[in-house]
């Protein structure tokens, strides 16, 4: 009995010792175990280059591995090789540069920088690549003589944002551009419709009485050039005796039109001298203009009766302009009488773009400077003294529609526009500013907000709710939710979106 007491005494002992021991173990462990200070991390730009690093503090002799990720900012895809090199340039002017010839994957790079002395040093990443040769400043940093030198931050870990990496944006469309202010032209949404110019279009009728008879196969939407000849009306007897009547009209034409012409120079050059009347001058100058355009309309109805062709038994008429046949309006065999209409020609190289603009935004116009129009998914701009004429602003209000009347002439790249159809379009009114814009591809509507995604670093991005103003083209003005100079992304915005709903829905994964 007595032996297993003195048993049990040393047993206790024993584990009295252990547990001591184990104890003493448990606090040294815990004494050691420091928590390890946070890499650094940094964006920087250039215009041809983006580097997002993340490196180890510097301790002297000791490794600091950089994690170079190069993007080029054209294409925002990655580099696929080239040369990295990392330097620190100390307060002595001693400079230290650590470098590799190629990434370790694709687009990073992995210089390892074992700095030799300790202090401040300014610290540049350089990147060279065919006709690229970018060098990235990226301020100064301390080299510590040891790791216990360096400061552990006591603050809670800040929020970093949506998290959407390097290697999830180079697999993917993405792009982001600068907030800049840019010149906006204020807009009035409405919608339009296209009309073919008095002047670009034609109805070919009979001169006589007649049947017609179709010179070649030609049908509606057929091309035709001018003075190209389209049908042969055969006259009843007697009538060709008009085509003598109208020469005899063509030449007294010419004559009062060599009157008119001497009369008009004649009085300007009494107006050169002081030595004539406004009211003579405006007089002469209709004169003459009359005489012209009677003129030109005998030369037209005799070369629409023009006999010199093949056929003899009929009046051979032809196109006076170039275009396509809208419709025909009399059939082949079919009896006319003079002046029923046989072809209707229109030229849709040119158009009218009526805007209607709504009663409520009338005050708005002062000096129009243009129309965007939607087709499907796209649009077609035109511009006041580019490929756009303004012609009139009738500000009258239609009783039926409310609207007033906006006119352009634009030329028809190339005949994409149908005359006679609608389309949706913005009017530009003539008010011009300069704002804070981005392009519109960067909103993605959630849930009926107007959200851009703004990068605050190479790999994280914040969330912001916007208000958006007037539009031209591809920009939006925007009143606020962004400041300028901030980087949004411009294309692939609704990935990141899905990046912060579910990472795993945008891909994740470091390479490294």
């Amino acid at each position: 009995m007595k032996k297993l007491s003195l048993i049990s005494i040393i047993t206790l002992l024993l584990l009295s010792g252990c547990s001591d021991h184990y104890e003493e173990n448990k606090k040294s462990v815990q004494v050691e175990e420091k928590p390890a200070p946070e890499p650094i991390a940094i964006t920087d730009y250039t215009k041809q280059t983006e580097l997002f690093v993340e490196f180890d503090q510097f301790v002297l002799n000791q490794p600091s591995t950089f994690l170079a990720h190069f993007t080029y900012m054209d294409t925002f895809k990655p580099f696929k090789q080239g040369r990295v090199e990392a330097c620190l340039t100390f307060s002595n002017q001693k400079k230290e540069c650590f470098s590799v010839e190629a990434p370790a994957f694709e687009g990073i790079f992995k210089p390892v920088a074992i700095p030799t002395q300790s202090g401040f040093a300014e610290l540049d990443i350089r990147v060279e690549q065919g006709n690229i040769i970018q060098t990235h400043k990226l301020g100064k940093f301390q080299v510590y003589n040891s790791y216990e030198q360096i400061p552990m931050s006591s603050e809670e870990e800040a929020d970093d944002g949506i998290s959407y990496l390097k290697e999830q944006q180079w697999k993917v469309e993405f792009a982001t551009q600068i907030a800049s202010k840019k010149l906006l032209r204020e807009s009035v949404s409405t919608f339009a419709k296209t009309e073919v110019p008095s002047n670009q279009e034609y109805i070919l009728s009979a001169p006589v009485a007649g049947i017609v008879t179709p010179i070649s196969e030609l049908g509606v939407g057929s091309k035709v050039k001018k003075n190209m000849e389209l049908v042969y009306i055969t006259p009843l007897l007697g009538q060709k005796e008009d085509i003598s009547t109208l020469k005899y009209e063509l030449k007294k034409a010419e004559t009062n039109l060599a009157l008119k012409k001497n009369e008009n120079e004649r009085v300007q050059k009494l107006k050169a001298k002081n030595a004539v009347s406004q009211k003579r001058i405006i007089v002469a100058q209709q004169n003459y203009e009359m005489a012209k355009a009677k003129h030109a309309n005998m030369v037209q109805r005799l070369n629409q009766l023009d006999t010199s062709s093949s056929n003899q038994s009929g009046i051979t008429l032809k196109s006076p302009i170039e275009g396509k046949i809208a419709k025909q309006l009399a059939l082949p065999g079919s009896y006319v009488n003079e002046g029923d209409p046989i072809v209707h020609i229109i030229n849709p190289k040119k158009l009218w773009i009526n805007v209607n603009i709504p009663q409520s935004e009338i005050y708005k116009v002062t000096k129009p400077l243009g129309v965007e129009l939607t087709l499907n998914d796209s649009s077609l701009e035109f511009n006041v003294d580019k490929n756009t004429k303004f012609l009139y602003f009738n500000d009258r209000v239609d009783p039926k529609t409310r609207c007033a009347s906006l006119i352009f002439e634009i030329d028809n790249p190339p005949s994409s526009l149908k005359a006679g159809a609608g389309y949706a379009v913005k009017a530009y009114t003539g008010k011009v500013v300069q704002t804070l814009a981005i392009a519109k591809s960067s909103i993605v509507n959630d849930n009926g907000q107007h959200v851009v995604y703004v990068q605050v670093g190479g790999e994280s991005f914040e969330r912001r709710n916007i208000q958006t103003g007037i539009s031209t083209g591809d920009y939006i003005e925007v009143t606020s939710g962004l400041s300028e100079g901030e980087h949004v992304v411009s294309k692939g915005a609704y990935q990141v979106l899905l990046s912060a709903v579910s990472p795993a829905a945008a891909g994740a994964g470091h390479a490294h």
